[in-house]
């Protein structure tokens, strides 16, 4: 694949920094256009400062080489190693930003990253961070204008039981390991306390469910039928109970909520009896305007 070369002046010079948004590829200041010809004899472009040209010659960058994982969690940090050659036929340094974009957005750039005085032949490897991975997509990261990228794919986030998640928007969300019992206690109308079992000898799951709303204007918050126990190929969605357990406190209920406030209570499971809490995953998900997020608590 042609790879996009960055030109630097000798000594001290630096690439032409990158600003703005395309669908294509990152701009420089100046406005130039990415496509530029510079008249290499590869058939490569270039973006110059405006007189790259010295006595001894120039220094030439070229993307050699990304390393960053090809799956990652929303709402992760991925870190990774990028190599850049100085191609050219004298020594220079570079600042480059790092750019990351989706199918269906623009550019936006990350970090700048630099090295100083690398002589030509040489190799720098740039140890990079990417973030702001908040939703299920492919993300394209770039180091400036180079036409080699590296593509993530990110996946739902994995959360420990009783660990919170804060959605992009704010809301902040706690899953807590269920409790599973055969049978639950209730009092029936003439106020004595029964016991009440699942049909088919399965079990109950009862998961408590914590959200506050931090998004700083009123929200609705996840709904108890948006939660699912997942177990292998298996989905469980919640059970209507006929009549309330004993000492369970409040059942969870979604709705909006305003600023700060926050909602817990349980959600109740029917499944079958052979499973543990080690063989169960508690799956939320939601599509928003800024695109899908998915959850899952194990």
């Amino acid at each position: 694949m042609r790879r996009r070369r960055f030109a630097a002046t000798v000594g001290a010079g630096v690439i032409a920094s990158i600003a703005g948004c395309s669908s294509d590829s990152p701009e420089t200041t100046d406005g130039s256009s990415s496509d530029s010809s510079d008249g290499n004899t590869d058939g490569s472009n270039s973006e110059s400062t405006d007189d790259q040209s010295t006595q001894g010659g120039e220094a030439l960058f070229e993307v050699t080489g990304y390393d960053l994982p090809e799956t990652a969690s929303i709402g992760s940090t991925i870190t990774g190693t990028i190599t850049v050659e100085n191609v050219g036929d004298a020594a220079g340094s570079f600042n480059s930003p790092l750019y990351v974009r989706t199918p269906d957005s623009d550019w936006t750039e990350l970090n700048e990253y630099s090295a100083e005085d690398v002589e030509p032949g040489g190799r720098v490897e740039l140890s990079v961070e990417v973030s702001g991975l908040q939703y299920i997509n492919r993300y394209e990261v770039s180091l400036g204008q180079s036409d080699t990228s590296a593509v993530v794919q990110t996946v739902s986030a994995s959360k420990d039981w009783g660990t919170e998640y804060t959605t992009p928007e704010g809301y902040r969300i706690r899953v807590d390991e269920p409790e599973l019992q055969s049978s639950y206690a209730y009092e029936n109308y003439s106020g004595e306390t029964e016991q009440q079992s699942p049909e088919n000898r399965g079990q109950y799951a009862f998961v408590n469910v914590y959200v506050k709303n931090e998004t700083g204007q009123a929200a609705y918050s996840p709904l108890s039928s948006e939660f699912a126990l997942v177990s292998e190929s298996s989905q469980f969605d919640s059970t209507l109970l006929l009549n309330d357990p004993i000492n369970k406190g409040e059942q969870f209920e979604g709705g909006e909520l305003q600023p700060g406030i926050e909602r817990s209570g349980w959600i109740a499971y029917e499944l079958p009896a052979d499973l543990s809490v080690s063989d169960l995953t508690m799956a939320w998900s939601k599509t928003t305007f800024g695109g899908e997020i998915s959850i899952n608590w194990e």
